[in-house]
């Protein structure tokens, strides 16, 4: 007898690991299973009441987002952060973003500035941390699809979901560190899209590059010495946030 799955069977699986990835992809952004923590098989199919092959297909998609490891025993973890990883996210970043920058504003219209100021204005209103990353990281899509430029998309998706991750991390030290990361990140919004609607593209590249330099200095915050040992970067500093 055959063990071939029905279509209909198969379809269900499909739709439960689709389910199940979504719903741990926003736990680990939004900080609910924190770096470094275990994600046992035996658990997530036990609190999903699912069997194991679709927990098992959620965690390989998820690893392809870059949010969870495997090591050599096939044990897998939510992705710890390091320095390194906030530097490198932020320079890929800043490559793919400063030229969508550049792209996007030689076509600016004002139907743009109206979507991106209904962005900001529903980030003042962010009723959670993750909400308001959420929010940021849409932002930032828009901008990269107005580019039109494909490949930069595809090239700005493959890291997307650590983006926001680092961001969701972002916020909660703001927070921890008393500031106010709505106010801090609408300010920061507000100053790009003037650059972005100027009309001038060279001044939109380097308005962004500058914005994610910004947020990689929060970052690196929690690594005093990452950060003592980082140059100055173009008199970004926390002070002028």
């Amino acid at each position: 007898m055959s063990s071939t799955p029905k279509p209909a069977e198969a379809q269900n699986r499909k739709n439960l690991a689709e389910e199940v990835t979504t719903r741990l992809r926003h736990a680990i952004v939004g900080g609910q299973f924190k770096p470094g923590t275990p994600l046992a098989e035996p658990v997530l199919a036990a609190q999903f009441g699912a069997s194991r092959a679709p927990i098992r297909e959620a965690l390989i998609a998820l690893e392809r987002d870059g949010l969870v490891e495997f090591n050599d025993r096939s044990r897998t973890r939510v992705r710890p952060l390091t320095a390194k990883d906030f530097e490198e996210i932020c320079s890929m970043r800043m490559a793919l973003e400063s030229m969508a920058a550049r792209l996007a504003a030689a076509q600016w219209n004002d139907e743009n500035t109206r979507a991106i100021e209904e962005n900001i204005q529903r980030q003042e209103l962010a009723a959670t941390l993750g909400e308001l990353s959420h929010l940021d990281v849409e932002m930032h899509e828009y901008v990269v699809r107005l580019s039109g430029h494909r490949r930069l998309l595809a090239a700005w998706r493959g890291i997307r979901w650590q983006f926001e991750m680092c961001l969701a991390y972002t916020h909660r030290l703001q927070e921890k560190l008393d500031f106010e990361p709505r106010q801090i990140t609408v300010g920061s919004h507000r100053l790009l899209l003037a650059a972005l609607a100027s009309g001038q593209p060279a001044h939109a590249a380097e308005t962004m590059s500058s914005h994610i330099e910004r947020s990689l200095e929060w970052s690196l915050a929690e690594f005093p010495a990452a950060a003592e040992s980082k140059p100055k970067l173009r008199g970004a500093t926390l002070e002028k946030l």
